[in-house]
């Protein structure tokens, strides 16, 4: 790749500036089109194509270069956008400075744009000189950032960029995927741009939700559909350093404890059960326990107008975390308890006998399958009185503690294992798609022995692998460059959560 800055033309007009790109591109090509032609092997032919797909790259970015030039260099634009910039006092003209902005196709143009910086609003103290600098990175281009440009790269890119990292293994992977493209800011810019663009993608979501959560939606996203809920643990391991000095290796002490974060999905089913397809799932998840996800389920359901839904349908294990919530979740989305179905996954439950059905050591095969099928067949009749007494006949000698403690699972959640009646009206009986969202975003990219994690960056790729499994990347990506920027107004910002597509 070439990341030296593009030569702008100097003058003239915009369209003759890019008449001129278009001839020089036409000259280039006409130079080279013999040597293309000449390409008659399969490797000659492969290098032919991607030598081309480059030039096209490189002529799209020196177009966008110049519209980006000229835009920026609009006195009218330039004049509203600083006026926004200094509404409320807290910024000042640091005076026009030049910058550097890689483009999508990988090549930077050099632009020369008005600063903007932070007011200093503490009193200078008589007799003190100030000694040094502020901050790095408190300055605003207020042109550039009306764009969406920021972190030195243009918002196409910076989405790019920030797609390739979370649908990666690694850095390196995504590095290397981005390079093929021309694409190559080194890894440590790579990582600042994913880290800020988003952190900040965090942050917005946070204050997005919270709104959501205080207010009734404009119009139902899923007025009469039946809403399917599901939520869940995963694993992976945080890094938390210990302080100290570092090692002689640079590095520092750290603890990798295992943390679990919690992952939400929500989708939507028609009368036979069946998933809509036009309806792209929302899933999302965080680093927070239990009393954060659901608040955010809380959200994400007032945000479609779940309350207008036909039926709402909460899917998970057995696990107390889950089902203890539920009353205030549908007290807070608003929605008619009559229209509410609980459900705990059929096969968590299946799984829980036959842990119990391996607790007995001397037990036979033939005599483990028989008692196995009994149970199964009382869990699905949705008959939990019959199979805890079922269960009760292996709680004798000393495994009698261990499998009675077994019991309330199935006691408790006698409602939700309904599972022929479940089946008779088309309710899901099983949490796979939370189970697959888990699979695709944690365990693929942050669950390893070899992967440790910082909470804040955790939580900023779970939200962009996330939406990127979901469909729904571009619309995250174009709401949050739309919600950062205090110039675009709200009835312009796109919809975070979009509905049937």
């Amino acid at each position: 790749m070439s990341n030296t800055a593009l030569q702008l033309p100097v003058q003239g007009t915009l369209g003759g500036q890019i008449d001129e790109t278009l001839a020089t591109f036409r000259d280039e090509v006409e130079g080279k089109l013999g040597a293309w032609t000449e390409a008659r092997t399969p490797v000659a032919f492969r290098q032919m194509e991607l030598e081309v797909a480059r030039q096209c790259r490189g002529m799209a970015d020196e177009i966008v270069a110049c519209i980006l030039a000229e835009t920026v260099s609009d006195p009218a634009f330039e004049l509203e956008v600083s006026v926004a910039a200094r509404q409320g006092g807290l910024l000042r003209q640091g005076g026009r400075r030049d910058v550097t902005v890689t483009l999508l196709g990988g090549r930077e143009v050099r632009l020369s744009s008005l600063e903007y910086l932070k007011r200093n609003t503490r009193r200078k103290q008589r007799g003190r000189p100030r000694t040094k600098r502020g901050k790095g990175g408190t300055g605003l281009y207020p042109t550039l950032a009306a764009l969406g440009v920021c972190y030195g790269v243009t918002p196409a890119l910076a989405g790019e960029i920030c797609a390739q990292v979370a649908d990666s293994d690694s850095v390196r992977s995504a590095r290397s995927a981005l390079g093929r493209r021309d694409i190559d800011l080194g890894h440590k810019q790579t990582l600042r741009v994913v880290n800020a663009f988003a952190g900040r993608a965090v942050a917005q979501r946070n204050a997005w939700l919270e709104q959501a959560r205080q207010r009734r939606p404009q119009r139902s996203l899923v007025k009469g559909m039946r809403v399917v809920v599901a939520t869940d643990g995963g694993r992976l391991r945080e890094r938390l350093y210990k302080g100290g000095r570092r090692k002689a290796n640079g590095h520092r002490n750290y603890d990798a404890p295992w943390r679990e974060p919690k992952l939400l999905t929500i989708y939507v089913i028609n009368g036979k059960g069946d998933v809509i397809d036009p309806f792209r799932p929302v899933i999302d998840g965080t680093m927070g326990d239990c009393d954060v996800i659901f608040p955010m389920i809380t959200g994400y359901l007032r945000a479609l107008g779940a309350d207008q839904a036909k039926q709402l349908i909460l899917m998970g294990d057995g696990a107390k975390w889950i089902w203890e919530r539920v009353e205030a979740l549908v007290k807070e989305v608003g929605i008619d308890r009559s229209k509410v179905a609980e459900v705990v996954d059929y096969y968590h439950a299946t799984e829980k006998l036959g842990e119990i059905a391996a607790i007995p050591v001397k037990w036979s095969k033939a005599d483990k399958t028989k008692w196995l099928r009994r149970a199964e067949k009382l869990l699905y009749d949705g008959d939990t009185e019959q199979l805890a007494a079922h269960i009760d006949t292996l709680a004798v000698g000393r495994r009698a503690k261990k499998i009675s403690a077994l019991v309330p699972y199935f006691t408790r959640n006698h409602d939700r294992m309904q599972y022929r009646s479940f089946a008779a009206r088309h309710i899901p009986r099983g949490s796979g798609a939370v189970e697959s969202a888990m699979r695709r975003v944690i365990n693929l990219r942050l669950k390893s022995n070899a992967k440790f994690w910082k909470e804040e960056n955790a939580e900023s790729m779970i939200l962009l692998r996330s939406y990127l499994k979901a469909g729904r990347f571009d619309d995250l990506v174009d709401w949050s460059i739309a919600a950062a920027s205090p110039w675009c107004p709200e009835n312009r910002i796109p919809r975070l959560i979009k509905g049937l597509s």
